[in-house]
């Protein structure tokens, strides 16, 4: 019996993966451009996986973000089911499985997730399912927000032990490999103070 394939995409699959599925599955606010996600992928710092199912066809995909060899956490920078299979698991056991692959010697996958707190309903809603769905995977959150550009983010963890300071060097490593001096300054703050 043929099995689901997790693998790394091509420069082609990602250019149709952001085209046909991310632009749907994203905010405007949250997605990077292809062009950037290309060049950091050229340079070493991004890495862009799909899962398909035994005929090729796309199921799922996750996108990691690193700072370099330096640093032993790595960004789960966007994760998504096609809608047709959300809620039936996939997302659960694909993650499960890479957080397994990824989180050996040392190694720790960290991500952010939108703070529930626009006051839209169902948006916040969505917000909140999010975080139950990265908190029933073992993620655990951070002592620390950020904003990046307009989006402030709460931060979850997984893997060893690591302090909020010690996460916060590589959160801004990982953001340092795109936005340099004042375009970082402007856009990038790690940590951000939320208001109570």
């Amino acid at each position: 019996m043929a099995e689901n394939t997790f693998r790394l995409l091509t420069d082609a699959e990602l250019t149709d993966l952001y085209t046909l599925h991310m632009t749907r599955d994203f905010p405007k606010a949250e997605l990077k451009p292809l062009k950037a996600l290309q060049a950091l992928t050229a340079q070493g710092f991004y890495q862009s996986y799909g899962l398909f199912d035994p005929a090729g066809r796309l199921m799922a995909y996750a996108l990691y973000w690193t700072a370099g060899d330096d640093h032993d956490y790595v960004m789960l920078d966007y994760f998504a089911v096609l809608p047709h299979l959300r809620n039936a698991g996939v997302g659960s056991a694909l993650l499960g499985d890479m957080l397994r692959r990824f989180c050996v010697d040392g190694k720790g996958v960290f991500g952010e997730v939108e703070v529930p707190d626009t006051g839209d309903e169902e948006t916040d809603a969505l917000r909140l399912r999010r975080l139950g769905f990265y908190a029933r995977a073992g993620l655990r959150q951070m002592g620390y927000t950020t904003k990046i550009f307009t989006v402030p983010f709460l931060v979850l963890a997984y893997g060893p032990d690591i302090s909020d300071d010690d996460l916060m060097d590589t959160h801004r490593a990982i953001y340092r490999t795109l936005r340099t001096g004042a375009d970082y300054d402007r856009n990038i703050f790690i940590p951000y103070p939320l208001e109570d």
